[in-house]
């Protein structure tokens, strides 16, 4: 988990990384980058400077020349539920030691 000093606000996140707010907005609606926390307080987004190896996956799979559902999907595979539930598949098919 971040230390409370890597933790960026929306803003600070996108100027940090060149990528709008609005698109930082579409990529936690999709479900391919969501905000680390939310400041309980104000409900801002907050982003942790570790997301941006991911965000940079993102864009380089979007400028890759690929349709935007095709980057949406093979995002959710490498990071999104489709990897864990395949993982716990792949947990229960070896067997266990005594």
């Amino acid at each position: 988990m971040a230390t409370a000093q890597t933790w960026k606000a929306v803003g600070e996140f996108s100027k940090l990384t060149q990528v709008s707010v609005r698109m930082l907005r579409y990529y936690d609606e999709t479900g391919i980058l969501t905000q680390a926390e939310v400041n309980k307080w104000t409900g801002h987004r907050l982003y942790s400077v570790d997301q941006i190896l991911r965000l940079n996956r993102i864009l380089y799979l979007r400028d890759s020349c690929l349709e935007r559902k095709s980057v949406i999907s093979l995002c959710r595979l490498i990071y999104g539920k489709v990897r864990s539930q395949n993982m716990e598949k792949l947990k229960c098919s070896f067997p266990t030691t005594p």
